[in-house]
């Protein structure tokens, strides 16, 4: 019988498929639950994988992947998976990759973020929707968009694709229980997989004439016909590629309307980067 706390496991969208994660033994499976529920859930592939947390508590199980990756959960989650992953080490673990946020003084996690549209600015281009992990943004095309704050994670995946550069980050304080922050994560969690099987649905759909526009797009078309395999190194270029792109947009932005030839510099090196991947 499938063990309670592995019930996370069963029935999985099919983007998971590759992981095979039934197919490992019963201790390896439990592990990676345990790991899943200690992340964010905020599906923000900074930690290198684009599919999101799931991907990424395998990877440090089958394949001794770094644990300390997680940026937005900082250091609490670091120490975390570290019980779970060797809990009779009494070695010090290891120190959580740097966020761009300050460090919150009562979570000890960086400062949660949350995006927001400037709606005057939004020409409705609909970029941004496939590009949310958890669905948090509505609008159609030539109208202009909403993010619900309440829902997003602050992942930032929705910057690098909007043309206009419309989409800032504002900080947010908050103070969670430890049972309210696993609600939220399983929330979150559940809206991932919701959203998931949702754009399966759609590009199954022969009548859906809507692009491929994001990376897990792509991998979940790709799943569901088997006919191309998208490697890792790919979709680690395409993360890294959003973002330089996101920098780019901001160095733009910024001298457009102030010179300055040291980021003249840097952008000219970002593009250079770009084009490089």
């Amino acid at each position: 019988m499938q063990s309670s706390r592995n019930i996370r496991l069963i029935n999985l969208p099919i983007l998971f498929d590759t992981l095979r994660i039934e197919t490992l033994p019963a201790d390896m499976q439990a592990k990676i639950a345990r790991i899943d529920a200690c992340l964010p859930q905020t599906q923000c592939g900074l930690c290198e994988h684009p599919d999101g947390c799931l991907p990424y508590a395998t990877a440090i199980v089958v394949d001794n992947e770094p644990y300390n990756k997680c940026v937005p959960g900082g250091q609490p989650v670091t120490d975390a998976i570290a019980q779970i992953v060797n809990p009779a080490s009494a070695t010090t673990t290891l120190r959580a990759a740097p966020s761009q946020w300050p460090i919150d003084a009562t979570s000890m996690r960086p400062t949660e973020v949350r995006a927001v549209i400037r709606e005057d600015d939004c020409i409705g281009c609909t970029k941004c929707i496939p590009a949310c992990p958890v669905d948090a943004i509505v609008g159609t095309g030539k109208h202009m968009h909403t993010i619900f704050t309440d829902l997003c994670t602050g992942c930032e995946l929705c910057i690098a694709p909007c043309p206009v550069d419309c989409i800032d980050l504002v900080t947010i304080e908050r103070e969670l229980y430890i049972s309210e922050r696993e609600a939220e994560q399983e929330d979150l969690r559940l809206r991932y997989h919701t959203h998931l099987r949702r754009v399966t649905e759609q590009l199954a759909d022969s009548s859906n004439s809507k692009p491929v526009v994001s990376m897990v797009e792509a991998k979940l078309n790709n799943a569901a016909s088997q006919s191309i395999d998208i490697s890792e190194a790919q979709a680690k270029n395409t993360i890294a590629a959003a973002k330089l792109r996101s920098k780019i947009k901001k160095l733009e932005k910024q001298l457009n309307v102030r010179p300055n030839e040291r980021k003249k510099i840097e952008l000219e090196g970002l593009k250079t980067e770009l084009a490089q991947l």
